[in-house]
């Protein structure tokens, strides 16, 4: 592997046991939303060591609130079933979920995913290409609603709905390589 854009919280476990490797940039910010089918959930599923999860949780339902930690792919499962009344999970995942949608965004911006790079990887023309591809492609995006909600349909089956990803504080960010 070269590069991957991935979570913060798998960034510094892959940085703490791999070396060579190092976070070029934040790519993405608020990418997480709350579905609850309750106004006020008693049981929260989060996914299992994303710890930031807890502190929005805390600060959006109260100290009281039970956490309940599972793999990513539970989330949705748990919540049909009842056995949580909300859960915190990425937009992308989240967007088929039947329940009250909300974004997540208590105290201000929090970084979600990040671009991991070798760093031989780094010195090279091809890691220059990619951010410079990467930066057009996502500025021409950002401009162009109707292009940004086909690509989405295209890869989630779902639609943008009105306000795009600023309704949900979703940002997307250029990478800053130097």
């Amino acid at each position: 592997m070269d590069m991957a854009i991935i979570c913060k919280e798998a960034a510094k476990v892959y940085l703490e046991n791999v070396e060579g490797f190092e976070v070029i940039s934040e790519c993405m910010m608020n990418s997480d939303i709350f579905v609850m089918k309750t106004e006020n959930p008693k049981i929260v599923g989060m996914t299992q060591e994303r710890h930031y999860q807890e502190d929005l949780i805390r600060k959006r339902f109260g100290e009281d609130v039970e956490i309940a930690p599972m793999m990513v792919g539970a989330l949705p499962y748990a919540l049909e079933n009842g056995e949580v009344d909300a859960v915190i999970i990425d937009f992308i995942k989240g967007i088929h979920l039947k329940g009250k949608k909300e974004d997540t965004v208590v105290d201000g911006d929090y970084t979600t995913y990040v671009l991991l790079s070798s760093t031989k990887f780094k010195k090279t023309r091809e890691f220059k290409k990619f951010v410079k591809t990467y930066n057009e492609s996502l500025e021409e995006l950002m401009n162009d609603e109707e292009l940004l909600k086909n690509h989405f349909y295209s890869y989630t089956k779902a639609n943008l709905d009105e306000g795009g990803l600023g309704k949900w504080k979703i940002k997307l960010l250029s990478i800053m390589a130097n």
